[in-house]
Parts: C-alpha cells; structure tokens; sequence
C-alpha cells in the first residue's frame, strides 16, 4: 500500500514539472511574438507576409533560446558581465536574426542585424515588465496586514 501512495506521488510530481515546462514555453512564445509584433509596428525592416511563417519564427526562436543561447551566454560571459548585463541585447539579437534566416519562403523578412536588435530590446522590454509585474503583485500580497496570533505560554513569570 506504501509503494502505491509512492508511486500517485511522483506522477503528480511528474504532471506538475509538465505544466510548469508547459507555461514557460507558451508565456516564452507569446512574449517573442509580442515583441516581434511591436517591432513590425516600429520599424519597416521587418515584415511578416503569414501567420504561419510567424509562428514558425517564435517557435524557431524559442527552440534556439533553449539549444544556442546557453552556450552563446557561456561563450560571451565577460561581453555581458562588461556591459552589465545588455550583452544579452545582443545574442537575443543574433538568434532573432538566425532564426528569420532558418525559416524558409518569403513569409519572414529581418533586413538587417539592427532590426533584430531592435525586435531584441522590445522583447526585453516586455520580459522586463512582465517580471516587475510579477514582483509586485508578490510584494503586494507580502504586505497584507497579518493578523497577530495569541501563543499561548506555558511560563509563569514571577
């Protein structure tokens, strides 16, 4: 009887580590293709002729995220210790500008380096945003006022 509350344990383990990989990749399209989105709208060096050449891009893009940008980051450490962290502008810059090239057809143009910097900055800009907003719907939930508990003390103070 053990053994099977062991094993319901780790499949529910096992569905929660899912869901959490799950989020992370649907939150990490919809940033990219919200920021690639903003970038379309800012620029004319970008263009996107269907959505299904779109969605290959973000799709693209988080691939390479999760594969390329851990050794590129490994590789450029002290570029984005240097500069403090915008280093990162620019690997997110090349794997947006890499991924643009791998999608074959005519349905995704990044003209230049600088466009996909520039598509770089708007998705860290929302990454960003979205990082605070987290931190401070938690600061707010962390300042609630708490209600004091009664402990009772089995001391006798003479």
């Amino acid at each position: 009887m053990q053994e099977n509350n062991n094993d319901n344990a780790s499949r529910r383990s096992a569905v929660r580590i899912t869901q959490r990989v799950e989020l992370n990749f649907w939150r990490t399209c919809l940033l990219n293709a919200a920021g690639l989105a903003l970038a379309w709208a800012t620029t004319s060096e970008i263009e996107f002729n269907n959505v299904l050449s779109f969605t290959a891009l973000v799709v693209m893009i988080w691939f390479l995220n999760w594969i390329l940008k851990p050794i590129l980051v490994v590789f450029a450490l002290p570029f984005i210790i240097f500069t403090v962290g915008i280093g990162m502008l620019f690997i997110n810059a090349l794997i947006i500008y890499f991924a643009s090239r791998l999608i074959p057809g005519d349905g995704i143009v990044v003209g230049s380096y600088w466009s996909a910097l520039w598509a770089s900055f708007w998705v860290s800009v929302l990454s960003w945003g979205l990082a605070l907003a987290k931190s401070e719907k938690l600061n707010s939930k962390n300042l609630a006022p708490k209600t004091k508990q009664k402990k009772d003390d089995d001391v006798i103070d003479v």
